[in-house]
């Protein structure tokens, strides 16, 4: 027989890429989303093409796992109040929905691996010549309060699915850093300024970057699904963290262009407020330590490594 997964938010970035990848391997794939068309126009009729409305228990009782990735953009429109809002209600309620049909399967539920990110952590200062103290999985976080609306996002998003954790289901918490990929996503926007011999520092370029390649980001899911011991919070980050100035300056070089014109933080603020502040002007120093000491080997640890594997294809 052959296996299942549900993917939650298939259209996206990283549901796309494990959706294909997935399908070559000989899943059957389960997409849940809004706009069944968005699906279908997709991924043609290779998919289960599942809206939340029509979503039931039984939908989800075949498969191996749930990986939910379904939220509205953290970075595509200026954080007003109605778009806070958005943010995590969109991430929350489907987190919800998912949870409340994995209690109704009980012991047969599949496990559940939700997204999340490094920003749960919470925004750290930063230094002139050195990242900030590390966090890892084992750094205690108070959910019950967050001094930045990105943090508020990540630790609501996985309150949102504890109470699947608390039933006996087995919950892994995936906390992304920035993740780069050859098509779309949060690269694509950052490299452009670089086309045109405008890239360098953003702000100070102090602010610690963290990141990790879509393939490892990949290959890590895969390496912790089978692992059914596993629970809790994940970092899918790479092993290398860098100051925002290094990452400008090895994407100039790879991309033969230019990486010493500074984006002035007091431009950033202008135009996007406090989405500018903490997505680009600020960071937190991330390791993968759980998935190191379970052994998982990146492919691309370094981020010189990654860019050249995107760009040098």
């Amino acid at each position: 027989m052959q296996k299942q997964r549900v993917i939650a938010g298939a259209t996206g970035v990283i549901g796309q890429f494990l959706t294909q990848r997935w399908l070559a391997a000989g899943y059957d794939i389960v997409a849940i989303g809004r706009d069944k068309k968005k699906i279908i126009n997709t991924f043609g009729e290779k998919v289960k093409a599942i809206t939340w409305n029509e979503l039931k228990a039984a939908d989800l009782a075949q498969a191996e796992v749930i990986i939910n990735l379904t939220g509205a953009g953290i970075g595509e429109q200026r954080w007003t109040s109605a778009r806070k809002r958005e943010i995590i209600l969109s991430r929350v309620e489907s987190t919800q929905r998912l949870v409340e049909l994995c209690k109704q399967l009980g012991k047969e539920s599949p496990a559940l691996f939700n997204a999340s990110a490094i920003g749960v952590y919470g925004l750290q200062t930063e230094y002139e010549n050195e990242l900030p103290t590390a966090y890892d999985e084992d750094t205690p976080i108070n959910f019950q309060q967050a001094n930045d609306f990105l943090a508020d996002v990540g630790r609501a998003w996985e309150l949102a699915a504890k109470p699947a954790e608390d039933a006996g289901i087995r919950v892994v918490y995936l906390r992304f850093a920035v993740v780069l990929a050859a098509q779309g996503g949060a690269l694509q926007r950052i490299a452009l300024p670089f086309k045109f011999g405008l890239g360098g520092p953003i702000g100070s370029g102090n602010q610690p970057f963290c990141w990790v390649s879509l393939i490892d980001l990949a290959a890590a899911i895969e390496f912790l699904i089978p692992k059914s011991e596993i629970k809790g919070a994940v970092n899918i980050v790479a092993p290398e963290c860098v100051a925002q100035k290094q990452f400008a300056k090895t994407l100039g070089k790879i991309l033969q262009r230019s990486s010493i014109i500074p984006t002035p933080a007091w431009i950033l603020k202008l135009i996007f407020g406090q989405m500018a502040e903490e997505l680009l002007l600020k960071g937190q120093h991330v390791t993968p330590m759980r998935l190191q000491k379970m052994g998982f080997t990146f492919q691309y640890p370094t981020i010189e490594a990654a860019l050249k594997a995107i760009y040098y294809k």
